[in-house]
Order: structure tokens, then sequence, then C-alpha cells
């Protein structure tokens, strides 16, 4: 009895230590996940970082994204100008929470803070403009980004920053700039007139802000798990997002053998966004790679840890 006795207490002796390690870990205020000073395009999806790349080296390149960038600062005011009159601007006093939300991911991807509007929608679903504009003294106006209603009824806190991230990405990539320029690109580069390599950027685009996601949230079930409720329009608990992204391969092995007519008709339909399941198993396979592990080691390596105290969020009431 005494010897069971004694190992019971060398246990609960051992778990204490356990215990007191993990909370002196965190003792400091500091989060597991870390944050970034200098990104850069590091995240990017390869095409999506060549493609960008060479419009940026491009002789024209200065006066073409002027000029989109002075029609988008047009379009930007008109929507700004509609979501103040029927949306809910997120603040410290208005859905704290989501603000708490938007300021850390966008200490994470070293952004500035956008306006974030809720806006009522059945369908879940997220947007913004994708460049930031300045007003006529040259001073840069606050991006938008929009968030529905379905959408947060949908995720959970944790799910909704990966969504958050995801439009962040296009803002720190400033998407809507290159891809509209690359919707013109015939006029500016010869080898990029092809519709279909235009769409692939495109969906080399969301390859990139699946990253950002990914890097905001750092736990790639969290990014996924969100991905696939959007896709599923229903927030039960237990999806497996893992089971999801087996589809892919069930899916490529169908479409290998499926007759030549609707395989070209698939392969030939226009998308803005990449095929679901193919989504989910890229950003898993990106969050076993090399180039995500050593984003996260070098932060690390850096001292760059979140810091909970700072970033320490209110809860809505």
């Amino acid at each position: 009895m005494a010897h069971k006795l004694f190992i019971v207490a060398s246990v609960l002796f051992v778990s204490l230590i356990f215990v007191a390690d993990a909370l002196s870990l965190n003792a400091d205020g500091k989060s597991g996940r870390v944050y970034w000073k200098g990104l850069g395009d590091s995240f990017r999806h390869p095409l999506d970082f060549q493609l960008a790349t060479a419009f940026k080296s491009s002789p024209l390149h200065e006066v073409a994204s002027g000029a989109v960038r002075k029609s988008l600062g047009i379009v930007e005011e008109g929507l700004r100008l509609q979501l103040l009159s029927s949306s809910i601007k997120v603040s410290d006093d208005q859905l704290p929470t989501i603000q708490g939300l938007t300021v850390e991911a966008c200490t994470i991807l070293a952004l500035p803070e956008p306006e974030v509007y809720i806006q009522s929608s059945s369908t879940a679903n997220a947007y913004t403009l994708a460049t930031i504009t300045k007003d006529e003294d040259g001073v840069s106006k606050k991006p938008i980004v929009v968030l529905t209603s379905a959408l947060l009824e949908l995720c959970s806190d944790a799910e909704l920053q990966a969504i958050i991230g995801h439009e962040l990405g296009h803002l720190k990539c400033e998407h809507s700039i290159y891809l509209t320029l690359g919707s013109a690109a015939s006029s500016l580069v010869p080898f990029l007139s092809s519709k279909t390599l235009t769409q692939d950027w495109r969906l080399a685009a969301e390859y990139s802000c699946d990253r950002a996601a990914l890097l905001v949230s750092q736990d790639v079930d969290v990014v996924n798990s969100a991905m696939v409720k959007l896709y599923a329009g229903i927030a039960i608990p237990n999806l497996n997002a893992d089971s999801f992204a087996a589809q892919s391969d069930a899916y490529e092995e169908l479409l290998k053998d499926a007759n030549p007519l609707i395989r070209n008709s698939i392969r030939r339909e226009p998308r803005t966004h990449p095929l679901p399941v193919k989504r989910v198993k890229a950003l898993k396979e990106w969050s076993d790679s090399d180039s995500y592990n050593r984003l996260i080691q070098r932060a690390k390596q850096l001292g760059q840890f979140l810091d909970t105290e700072q970033s320490s969020m209110e809860t809505d009431s």
C-alpha cells in the first residue's frame, strides 16, 4: 500500500512540475504565436510572386499602378459611404472583440489597421478592395474590410481571425492593383495576354492569402476548419478538414477518367477561387513545408512573440 501511495505521489509531483513549467512559459505575458516586422513577399504563392514581380519591374508600372490606385480610390469612397450608412463599423466601443482580433492580426502581418464593417447578409463572406489609397494630401486612408453577419454566426473567434487574416493578405499583396493590371496585361507585358494565365494568377493570389491566414492563426486546423465551414454552410462540431482535403485525391482520380468533354469543360470553366478541396489540401501541405517553418522559426529566434497583454481582447457585451 505504501509503495502504491509513493508511486501516486511521485506522479502528482512530476505533473505539478510540468504544470509549473507550462505556467512559467506564459508568465511573461507572451503567447505561443509570433509576429513579423519584415515579412515581405516570402509567404506568397510562387506564381503570384513571379507575376507581381514582373509587373513591378515593368517601365510602365508606376504610371499604370497609379492610375488603377486612383480609380480604386473613387470606388472606395463610394463603398465607405455606403457602409457607414447601412453597416456596423467595428471599433473599441462597437464589437471590441472583433476589433481586438483585427488589431492582433495586423500586428502579426505588420499591416496598418483597416476599417472593419459588419454587413447584413445571409451569405457567409468577407471581402476587401485590397489596396491602400491616399487622399489629396498624400495621406494613406484606412483600407476597408467587410465581414458579413452570417460569417460571424458561423465561425469561432479564432476562425474569424483567420478569415480576417486572409483579407489582410490581399491588402498586403495589393492584389486589386496587380490583378487589375493583369486583366490589361496585353498592353503591358505581352506574355501575360493569355486569359488562362490571368485566371491562374487570380487562383494563386487566393492561395497566397490562405497562407496569410495561416500566418495569423499559426494553426492549420483552425484555418481549414473555417474554410470547411464556409463551404458546408453550417457551424456543426467535428467537421473533419483532413477528410475534406482527401476528397481532392478522389476528385482528381474521377476527373482523370471522366469523359473528355466533361473534363475539358471543367478545366475551362472560369474561376475566381480555387476548388475548395484543393485549397484545404494545399494549405495543409504548405503548413508542413520548410518555407512555412522557416518563417516561424526565424521569428522565434528574433524573439518576436505576440504580447498577449498588449493584444488582449475585450469581450463583447
